[in-house]
């Protein structure tokens, strides 16, 4: 039908259209029909059947169809009722799994739901719950702050009481965090409370049975008219209450209107269907008799209900006055309404549950999350964002987001998590404690929790947890742990160990301590007789009654005792008790026992520091905090003066020398005050008046931190040291033998004579002064007259130079005038002079008068120099310059001698590295027989090919060598390497019969001469015998008798020695027949003028004559000419080697020179 026909309009339109029928089949009648049912045209179904154009089969038929989309729309409907309950199924699992206690009240603080959770913590059955007023939950003390607070929420939407008190079943209490938020609830009723406990709430699940209703159909043709009109009104009832998201109010009216037309006289009925906050009429509706009424349950109860009325009824009607169809049709209409009702209050529960979970997680300091069953997130509260930094959106777009900041130390834990989950996702899992990296790359700990979530049939449908925020926790439970650390090592630090007796029980415990501290047997004591009998017989009874006497009447005891171990020496501990009332009433004992054999000792200490105290040798004083003096030791008086009774009471002011201002003593007190002691130099002034220095160390007697008060102060009289520091740094800057400045003093003094120069534009002088031939006057006459010429050199210079001049010895016969603010040059060179004249006269040294003369360099500031190094090189130079030029005078500088010297400087640096760089070698020339040139031996001889300068001569680098005192290890090279080559040479098949080596004076002066030799010749496996080592005459002779010995000892091992450059030296003849000599070789010098030079014929013949005598072996050098070769053979001299034979050669020409044949 269409809401704008008309009543007469529409019976017009049923009588066209019948006539239109009439004309039709009776299959195309049924078509018909069956779409006017569709339609709910019933008064055409009536007509047809009444005139007969359609018959009850075929109506009959077209009802079933009809009732078979009823209920296909019904299954729908069903279908719909399920999948709401399965929703609201699965969140009342979730609700009530929720592991944060929580409780529903209304505004009277009636306990109207409360979760699994919170009857676990407030351990009161979900029924008696039911029967508690939340106050009852409470703790008297808050119950007026928790009900006053919920009673002004007013506007509030929530709050938070902090550390309110609870109590549960059988008054166990405790403490929680109480959140309340005001839940949103339909009408005009006041909205309930949720409370949150420590934990979240759980939502008391609620479960819904839906009815289900289903009426058979009678298919009778007596009643088809009613149910038609039946099928009709549950068909809109049927839409109606499917429309969830229509208000009530009108979906009630509606069917309230739709369930008059299902009766038998839907003119005369009327119908009301009312609710608690709606009612739902007809237009004519009054209670009449004729009425029937309908409950309309609703979880039980009933809520309302379905009223039918007739406001009249025919007389044939009115027994009974209401069908068994109708009445089942009422009652079809209520259960509907109570399917609708529910289905509408469970919808409202679940969006009051699900805004209540919204609430709490909005609120929960806690990270709440659900995971699918594909493990990506369904839900995530905001609390995530705290607790990571990552907001929930993250989390949702990223299920892998979590794992990525778990702590690369705790990924092992988590992978194992996972693991685990994989292998069965519904297990339950226990609670993980990780380090998770936040978003500013922070570190926190939180505490994971996951539990599965399953449906009731026990399907897994994913699974939801917390993840709390611990950090604060773990850093408590940190300091906890460093807590117990810290007492645990104070008291192994401090040799402390607890103990606990039982009377009742007699058994004693121990902590760890004891066992560290006094071994197993004491840890390990059960009782006081074995107690006491691990200590000193003595101390045993003493602490026996001790504990006795504790145990009967609870007096605490403190005591030293002797603790008897497996050491020779016992341990002496500290044992302290302090009794306790135990809870039943019984008196026990707890004490500790420290290891004070330490401060026993040093008790002992003490007293033997009293005793030293007194008889120590520094003066002690002690004073209280203002100053005054309390005690002081007897060497204080020795040392002051004072006797203690003097100055008890006054201060130490009295020993105030005078000497230091008011600033010195202000840094001491600040001292004091800054670090507690202070140590250094001060004078002191003794009660006679004398000042003394003395050592003074001051030290603060604490009491307690920041506070003082005593000090004690502890001095020494320096006086001798202070003496002994003035010798030292006279000693430090002068020179030992003659007392000059020495080089460190001089060159302090040039550097402040430079810049005085500098600074007032003056010119000075400096003088190098180096004695000539002082060191023959050492080897020759011995040191002591060395030192006596030197002592007077020094007086002699001291007594020409003015006080404002300095003179100074630099080191052995070296000297170094300074001659400041000169006015010209020729001030230097007249004062250079003067000395001349003075070195001109004999020195009188020990009774006898020495002539010695000296070698003068001078330089001048500035033109010589402007910096202290130039000028001391540049006057040594102009020294060395003059000593070249023959000594006995002085040279200025000249920058031509600068170049020479630094052409020297660079040889003497580079003859150092000669021998590691490879650049000497040794080359050999033949010694043959004079008569039948036949090899007899050859000699080695250093040659030095520089890189840059080319072959140096031996008798440039040979001086050189001596000079700087390189002559040993040049030296001792050329021995090793000649005996090296001698042994190379054997093995190549080339045997040379001897070879010299030319050994020096200061090699032969120095210790382990002899062993070296030996070393080498055992190294290289040569007859010491082929071995010859030539000495030079003239420095031989310088030290005669202690080259005796050492030529013995060298003899003594078989080699054979040798006198070199014979004739030029002044050979004693005493010493020389003394000398273990094989050979003498006539230098090369006297051989040159043979057959030329008479005197150097006659020089020859007669050392050739005193070497034959001598029972020598003589060889002549120089050989270049067949006279001279004559003479010599004539003479009766049998050797020599000369460049008649050959020049000196490389070892590998040598050898190929001479390998062929031993005859030239």
């Amino acid at each position: 039908m269409t809401g704008t026909n008309r009543p007469g309009d529409e019976g017009l339109e049923a009588d066209a259209l019948l006539d239109g029928l009439a004309e039709l089949s009776e299959r195309e009648l049924r078509e018909r029909a069956l779409s006017a049912l569709r339609q709910r045209r019933f008064d055409l179904a009536d007509k047809l059947i009444a005139r007969g154009d359609l018959g009850p089969a075929a109506m009959v038929e077209s009802l079933r169809i009809y009732q078979a989309e009823l209920e296909i729309q019904n299954e729908e409907l069903l279908d719909s009722q399920r999948h709401v309950q399965e929703g609201l199924a699965r969140f009342t699992a979730f609700f009530n799994t929720l592991p944060i206690p929580e409780l529903v009240i209304d505004r009277q603080g009636l306990i109207k739901e409360a979760n699994l959770a919170a009857q676990a913590l407030f351990r009161l059955p979900r029924a008696h719950f039911r029967q508690h007023f939340l106050a009852r939950l409470i703790d008297g003390q808050d119950v007026a702050r928790v009900v006053g607070c919920w009673g002004a929420l007013g506007d509030q939407a929530s709050l938070v009481l902090n550390e309110v008190r609870f109590r549960g079943d059988g008054e166990v209490g405790f403490v929680g965090d109480l959140h309340i938020a005001q839940l949103p609830v339909g009408g005009e009723a006041p909205p309930d409370l949720v409370c949150a406990v420590v934990d979240r709430t759980e939502v008391v699940r609620q479960r819904q049975s839906l009815l289900r209703t289903g009426e058979q159909l009678r298919r009778s043709e007596a009643d088809l008219r009613e149910r038609l009109k039946e099928f009709a009104t549950l068909h809109d009832v049927l839409i109606l209450t499917s429309q969830t998201d229509t208000p009530v109010k009108q979906v009630l009216q509606r069917a309230a209107q739709s369930l008059p037309g299902g009766m038998r006289h839907p003119e005369l009925a009327e119908a009301r269907i009312r609710l608690p906050e709606v009612t739902a009429v007809t237009t004519g509706f009054s209670e009449t008799e004729w009425r029937y009424v309908v409950p309309i349950p609703l979880a039980g109860t009933q809520v309302g209900d379905v009223t039918l009325s007739y406001r009249s009824l025919p007389d044939e009607d009115r027994d009974p006055f209401f069908l068994e169809e109708e009445r089942r049709l009422v009652e079809s209409v209520a259960a509907h309404l109570s399917v609708y009702l529910t289905r509408v209050h469970d919808q409202g529960r679940l969006r009051e549950s699900r805004e209540r979970y919204r609430v709490l997680a909005e609120f929960s300091s806690d990270w709440e999350y659900w995971l699918g069953t594909d493990g990506r997130y369904l839900y995530v509260s905001p609390a995530c964002g705290r607790i990571s930094g990552h907001p929930a959106d993250d989390f949702m777009a990223d299920a892998e987001l979590f794992a990525r900041l778990v702590a690369a130390e705790d990924r092992p834990l988590w992978e194992a998590h996972l693991e685990s989950l994989q292998r069965d996702p519904s297990a339950d899992l226990e609670t993980l404690e990780l380090r998770m990296r936040t978003r500013d790359g922070s570190e926190r700990w939180i505490e994971h929790v996951c539990n599965p979530v399953l449906s009731e049939d026990g399907r897994f449908l994913g699974r939801r947890g917390v993840n709390r925020d611990i950090t604060e926790r773990k850093g408590f439970e940190q300091a906890i742990q460093r807590s117990e650390d810290f007492l645990k090592t104070t008291g192994r630090l401090a040799k402390v160990a607890g103990w606990e007796y039982d009377p009742a029980t007699e058994s004693l415990r121990w902590t760890q301590g004891a066992l560290t501290l006094f071994g197993a047997a004491c840890a390990a004591s059960a009782g006081v007789t074995a107690l006491t009998g691990l200590f000193h017989p003595e101390d045993a009874e003493i602490l026996r009654g001790a504990i006795e006497q504790a145990v009967a009447t609870g007096t605490p005891f403190a005591l030293k005792a002797r603790l008897l171990g497996e050491g020779a020496e016992p341990t002496w501990v500290q044992m302290t008790c302090e009794p306790f009332m135990a809870d039943d009433g019984v008196i026990k004992l707890l004490g500790a026992v420290q290891d004070i054999t330490a401060r026993v000792e040093a008790e002992k200490s003490l007293r033997q520091a009293a005793r030293v105290l007194e008889s120590t040798a520094e003066g002690v004083i002690v004073t209280d905090d203002r100053g005054r003096i309390l005690a002081v030791n007897p060497a204080f008086t020795e040392i002051t003066g004072y006797a203690e009774a003097e100055v008890l009471g006054r201060t130490p002011k009295v020993l105030r020398s005078g000497r230091h201002d008011v600033a010195f003593y202000a840094e001491i007190s600040a001292s004091l005050a800054r670090t507690g002691r202070w140590r250094g130099e001060i004078s002191l002034r003794r009660k006679d008046g004398h000042v003394f220095p003395s050592l003074l160390a001051i030290s603060a007697v604490p009491h307690a931190p920041g506070e003082s008060t005593h000090y004690v102060g502890v001095f020494s009289d320096i006086s001798q040291l202070k003496q002994s520091e003035e010798r030292l740094e006279h000693l430090a800057h002068h020179d030992a033998l003659t007392g000059l400045p020495n080089r460190s003093l001089f060159q302090q003094r040039l550097e402040s004579c430079l810049q005085r120069a500098k600074r007032y534009d003056r010119q000075f002088a400096l003088l190098f002064v180096d004695l000539d031939r002082f060191k023959e006057v050492n080897d020759t006459l011995g040191h002591a007259v060395g030192d006596a010429l030197l002592l007077e050199v020094a007086k002699i210079l001291a007594g020409q130079v003015r006080e404002v001049d300095t003179i100074a010895r630099l080191g052995g016969d070296e000297f170094v005038i300074l001659l400041e603010d000169i006015p010209a040059p020729r001030f230097a060179a007249t004062f250079a002079d003067r000395l001349m004249d003075l070195f001109a006269q004999p020195f009188q040294v020990q009774d006898s008068e020495l002539f010695i003369t000296a070698s003068m360099g001078i330089s001048i500031y500035p033109e010589d120099g402007v910096d202290r190094d130039t000028l001391v090189r540049h006057a040594d130079v102009a020294m060395y310059q003059r000593k070249n030029a023959g000594r006995n005078g002085f040279s200025f500088f000249e920058k031509t001698m600068s170049e020479g010297a630094m052409e020297r400087l660079r040889l003497v640096h580079d003859l150092r590295f000669a021998i590691q760089r490879g650049e000497l070698a040794l080359q050999y020339q033949p010694q043959l027989g004079l008569d039948d040139g036949r090899l007899y031996g050859a000699e080695a001889l250093c040659r030095w090919m520089h890189p840059q300068l080319g072959q140096i001569p031996p008798k440039v680098f040979i001086p050189l060598a001596e000079e700087i005192g390189f002559m040993d290890a040049l030296g001792f090279w050329v021995l090793e390497q000649g005996c090296r080559q001698l042994d190379a040479w054997d093995r190549a098949g080339f045997r040379l019969p001897r070879l010299a080596i030319n050994l020096s004076v200061r090699e032969l002066q120095r210790p382990g001469l002899v062993a070296r030799v030996e070393s080498i010749l055992e190294a290289t496996g040569l007859e010491p015998a082929r071995l010859e080592l030539e000495l030079a005459e003239s420095r031989i002779m310088l030290r005669a008798e202690e080259s005796i010995e050492v030529l013995r000892a060298l003899r003594g091992l078989g080699v054979t020695l040798a006198i070199d450059d014979f004739g030029i030296g002044y050979s004693s003849l005493a010493y020389l027949r003394r000398l273990p000599l094989n050979r003498l070789k006539i230098d090369g010098s006297f051989v040159d003028r043979l057959t030329q030079d008479p005197n150097d014929d006659a020089i020859t013949r007669a050392i050739i004559a005193m070497a034959l005598n001598l029972g020598l072996d003589v060889l002549a050098e120089g050989v270049e000419t067949a006279a001279q070769v004559d003479f010599l053979l004539a003479e009766g001299c049998r050797h020599g080697q000369g460049y008649l034979y050959s020049r000196p050669v490389d070892a590998e020409a040598f050898a190929s020179d001479w390998s062929a044949g031993s005859h030239r």
